[in-house]
């Protein structure tokens, strides 16, 4: 067997030399260099098209966005904006005008009208304070409209623009009675959108650059420095120059509108094209290694067509013993392997299926449980504010019964939506003020709230009706029993590695023991009784984060209390974008 064996290799690698390697070494350098150089060809040449056509796409919105610019400095129905005084009937008439002028575009801008002292004439989104502040008008899109004196203006933002813009249109108009800029912000998330259509998977690099080449926002990342200098070096260049950035290779497209001041770049990655040719360049190689080793495959075939199927079985049942449930054998034939293999299959997905349902079971529980929390919280606050409305009618005080019928009314219309259990940070801190300015209706000088609010937190996922009921609880039973005027502060900031929420006030306080025993956490025997705010936050506390999260109390009779919730870092979850 043996000998037979040395004479099969001998004559397969005489074959292999004859047939495989001679023709490979003839015709592989020659098809590789044809190749490269047709593939090469085509994806310049689509480069070319699509950043074309992306391009023009590009001036075509900013093209029609000056349109509205232009509209909003000289129509007809926007000229009492640069009037000294604006009436209530041509307010409401401007905004009329911006939305029919802005319903029918694919591109919505957000505007904003500001006079030089700062003042607002008219925007379709809340105006940033970078438009309405003094100091901001050294630099950016408003210096950069100033110098341009009446001409419209491009300012590209950077990519980590907190308000998610990508472009800014805008004119300094200076008349009699009106000076300032119109300002028109093109958001990132809405223009992605209108040109996605011409930007495809293999099309994936493509950034909209000022012209200094500094500013970049790409439609899906951010370019590299190097590949900015790249762009910086060859963006004159009309032969689409091909560099290494950071080992891989590009293509560079370059688009330049010279009177607005912007670029459109495009870089094509050359990696599918750069792994053909490398493939070409090794096939020769790769048939002869393969040439070489047939006689060893045909032996490992025969041996593997037994053990295989009982190795992948092995190496399923050690995937499901790590928690991987989508492990699955592919066992095929029509033989006793084929059968296990199905069987295996079979007692993994059910193992999964029961596994799930189980989990949907818990979950729904989970869920249930912190529903009933925060339904008990809502009655309780809507018929605190209902008393103090009764109060004002029984004090024939009418008009503050009115206005806080109204401060009820927009509080509730941030509370109704009880369909996610969770709000940001700073939808629960709107809620707060909104029923702290109930409560300064009733109590006037005797409460003074103070805030100390870290602006990164606001992002901050937290659930809805966490902080307010604890806000209600110092009120109530620490404020109110206080004589003369109370303070209440409120705040929420970074240490360490957690995130620190403190309700503190100076009233009557209480003895430690009692905060102790109102810190520590029980069930809860009746949602209508005293302290149910408490045990309820701690409840939802420990349904959302467990051990990763700590509460407690520290009074003391006569100079206050304080409640404090500390959370991990690592339990919690900011809102995107």
């Amino acid at each position: 067997m043996q000998r037979r064996f040395r004479k099969f290799f001998s004559q397969l690698l005489i074959s292999y030399l004859l047939i495989g390697v001679l023709p490979l070494v003839i015709i592989g350098p020659l098809a590789y260099s044809l190749v490269r150089n047709v593939l090469l060809d085509r994806v310049r040449t689509t480069t070319i098209e699509v950043n074309e056509r992306l391009f023009l796409q590009l001036q075509s919105l900013v093209g029609d966005t000056l349109t509205v610019l232009d509209a909003i400095a000289t129509d007809q129905a926007f000229l009492p904006l640069y009037a000294p005084q604006i009436s209530q009937e041509q307010q409401t008439n401007l905004y009329n005008a911006l939305f029919l002028l802005l319903t029918a575009r694919h591109l919505k801008p957000s505007v904003h009208v500001v006079s030089l002292d700062g003042q607002v004439r008219l925007n379709s989104v809340e105006t940033p304070l970078e438009y309405t502040q003094q100091p901001y008008r050294s630099w950016g899109v408003l210096r950069k409209a100033f110098l341009a004196n009446g001409a419209d203006v491009l300012y590209l933002h950077a990519a980590q623009d907190g308000l998610g813009r990508i472009l800014t249109l805008a004119r300094y108009v200076k008349q009699a009675s009106f000076e300032g800029f119109i300002i028109l912000d093109v958001q990132f998330d809405q223009l992605a959108e209108v040109l996605e259509t011409y930007v495809s998977a293999h099309f994936p690099y493509v950034a909209i650059l000022d012209e200094h080449m500094t500013s970049s926002r790409m439609l899906n990342g951010i370019f590299s420095e190097q590949e900015l200098d790249f762009i910086r070096q060859n963006r004159q260049s009309m032969h689409n120059p091909v560099s290494t950035i950071n080992g891989q290779r590009f293509l560079l497209s370059v688009q330049t509108d010279r009177e607005l001041a912007v670029s459109l770049a495009s870089l094509y990655p050359l990696a599918q094209i750069d792994e053909i040719t490398s493939i070409m360049a090794t096939i020769s190689i790769s048939l002869g290694t393969l040439m070489t080793l047939l006689c060893f495959y045909l032996a490992y075939r025969y041996s593997r067509k037994a053990s295989k199927p009982l190795d992948e079985v092995v190496a399923l049942l050690k995937r499901v013993s790590e928690g991987d449930f989508s492990a699955r054998t592919h066992i095929t034939g029509n033989d006793e392997f084929s059968v296990l293999g199905e069987s295996v299959n079979q007692m993994v997905m059910d193992m999964e299926r029961l596994l799930l349902t189980n989990q949907q079971k818990e979950q729904s529980l989970r869920t249930a449980q912190i529903k009933a929390l925060q339904a008990q919280t809502k009655p309780h606050f809507i018929f605190n504010c209902l008393e103090l409305v009764k109060w004002y009618i029984m004090l024939n005080q009418s008009e503050e019964a009115s206005a806080t019928i109204v401060e009820l009314g927009l509080l509730l219309r941030s509370t109704l939506d009880l369909a996610e259990g969770v709000i940001t940070l700073e939808e629960e801190l709107a809620i707060i003020s909104h029923y702290l300015a109930l409560q300064q209706r009733r109590m006037g000088e005797r409460l003074i709230v103070e805030w100390d609010i870290d602006p990164e937190l606001y992002t901050l996922i937290i659930p809805r009706f966490l902080l307010q009921p604890l806000v209600e609880n110092a009120l109530m039973h620490g404020l109110e029993k206080k004589r003369g005027k109370g303070s209440l502060t409120i705040s929420a900031k970074r240490e360490d590695a957690s995130i620190l929420f403190s309700i503190a006030d100076d009233g009557v306080g209480m003895e430690s023991q009692k905060a102790k025993s109102m810190a520590s956490y029980r069930e809860i025997a009746d949602a209508m009784q005293e302290g149910t705010g408490l045990q309820n936050v701690q409840r939802r506390l420990s349904l959302n984060y467990g051990s990763a999260c700590e509460f407690s109390i520290s009074s003391e009779v006569g100079k206050g209390t304080t409640i404090t919730i500390r959370i991990q870092q690592g339990a919690l979850q900011w809102k995107k974008g």
